[in-house]
């Protein structure tokens, strides 16, 4: 069933699906004029039965989260079936470790997980969770490798509680103790959580779905994973607030940490491939990342017409500053709804969130998302090419980084940067388009895993649109079946 929407602006519903259906020829069009890629084998270090490519669904903290009745991941079996049924192989979703274990590895039992910012999140990716789910994170994990064995999908494991989930955590005292980890002590703790799971894992014979362990997301972002010594622990005031230790670590000093930490589960699980992921490759990907971890794990976004309407809105980045007041900014009281909802109400009820969400999270919320479509889909064209260019620069730094250390490469978020969770710019030709230029030069550079969307999972609108559902399931058939080199063969 194609769940209905309402009509963007001026065009007529009619017209929008014809712009969605042209979309698929539109990619196709776009593929066929692609270079040839040299025909190749599957990563050597790869172990044999996992796929020889994987096709990723971002699952996020949301499958924790999100949860509660008529909720996306309340049926987690239905979940994972409506992600095989749209193509793909792989899921990446948190692991929870220090909602599953306190920092002497004592199993917790059940956490209550809250709403983001009350109120304020329904048009935020991610993070639109309605709040008040209880749930033994470590059953919950153990169920979601069972039904990935019985519809044969495989997990990568990883981690984003230092960086954001920690905000969803309810009970105060679980949060201070989270947030209350020495600095220099995380990756190894994380580590050694990773290494009670995975125990777990292999005596219930369930470790076979793991496609790879990532110690952590985006090591480093923020910077709270090294601290020179005598460094205070971090408040969760501080971790709210975004603020990092002063003076900052050296990326030789992360990189060593994380090498402790990668170096640890090797040790331990030699027939697992363990990595960190890294942000772009290029921001500090080369010189932050450990020499020991076994795959080049990267993210990659562009740079386009969403980040050209922040900043004509006046937020500037993702993580930008307060707008001007929209009385001093035409376009921006042009693009809001009726009414907004001041900023600093939505500030107060943001307390434990991390400061740096607040701008968009006030942007988003008052905005008209049918202007915001109507306007990426009019601007696009004057943003594609640096778009494009942005990206192909990503995977190739990422290339060059992998290729003389023989390594696989995955790429497991991206490609737009985080638009609107409820527009509908995803499924134009347009933001499809945008889509498969990464997948283009990922497949072009040889990756073993790739990601289409992070912006299409089970909690979004247009998991049930029949238009981007066919879409998805072509572009992840041609993922898994192209017969291409990948890094590492």
């Amino acid at each position: 069933m194609t769940v209905p929407f309402e009509q963007p602006g001026t065009l007529s519903r009619r017209q929008w699906l014809q712009r969605a259906a042209v979309g698929a020829a539109c990619a196709q069009t776009v593929l066929s004029g692609a270079p040839a890629i040299p025909s190749g084998a599957r990563p050597k270090s790869v172990p044999a039965h996992l796929p020889d490519r994987l096709s990723i669904c971002y699952y996020g903290w949301d499958w924790i989260t999100a949860a509660q009745p008529g909720e996306a991941f309340a049926d987690l079996e239905r979940a994972l079936i409506e992600t095989k049924e749209r193509g793909y192989n792989c899921v990446r979703p948190e692991m929870g470790l220090n909602w599953m274990f306190d920092p002497t590895g004592k199993r917790r039992g059940p956490l209550q997980f809250g709403a983001w910012i009350p109120g304020s999140s329904s048009n935020l990716h991610c993070v639109d969770a309605k709040g008040g789910g209880v749930h033994d994170v470590h059953d919950r994990v153990m169920r979601l490798f069972e039904l990935a064995a019985k519809h044969d999908l495989y997990i990568i494991m990883t981690e984003w509680e230092y960086q954001d989930a920690l905000a969803f955590t309810v009970d105060t005292k679980v949060r201070d103790e989270i947030v209350g980890v020495p600095y220099n002590d995380r990756l190894m703790l994380l580590a050694q959580h990773f290494h009670r799971l995975l125990t777990e894992l292999k005596k219930r014979g369930l470790h076979r779905r793991i496609a790879s362990v990532e110690v952590i997301n985006e090591l480093n972002v923020p910077r709270i994973m090294c601290a020179p010594p005598n460094t205070p622990n971090q408040t969760f005031a501080e971790w709210s607030q975004a603020k990092s230790p002063k003076p900052g670590c050296t990326t030789d000093q992360v990189r060593a940490f994380a090498s402790n930490a990668v170096g640890f589960l090797r040790e331990r699980h030699s027939d697992l491939l363990v990595t960190i992921d890294g942000l772009v490759a290029t921001v500090g990907f080369g010189t932050i990342f450990p020499e020991n971890a076994q795959i080049a794990d990267h993210h990659a976004y562009s740079d386009g017409v969403i980040q050209a309407f922040w900043q004509k809105a006046g937020l500037g980045s993702i993580d930008g500053a307060k707008p001007k007041d929209e009385a001093q900014n035409p376009f921006l009281r042009e693009v809001l709804k009726p009414n907004p909802t001041p900023y600093e109400e939505i500030a107060r009820k943001a307390g434990h969130v991390r400061a740096n969400w607040v701008p968009l999270a006030w942007l988003y919320g008052n905005l008209d998302n049918d202007k915001f479509d109507r306007w990426c889909v009019e601007h696009y064209p004057q943003h594609r090419q640096k778009a494009k260019e942005s990206l192909d620069k990503q995977f190739q730094a990422a290339a060059a980084f992998a290729a003389p250390r023989n390594l696989p490469l995955v790429v497991d978020e991206g490609f737009m940067l985080y638009p609107p969770l409820q527009c509908k710019y995803p499924m134009t030709p347009e933001g499809r388009e945008g889509e498969e230029m990464g997948v283009d030069a990922a497949i072009a550079t040889g990756h073993w895993g790739i990601m289409l969307s992070g912006y299409y999972r089970p909690n979004t609108p247009l998991w049930k649109n029949d238009s981007q559902c066919d879409w998805v399931r072509g572009v992840n058939r041609r993922i898994q079946q192209t017969k291409t080199y990948t890094m590492g063969a």
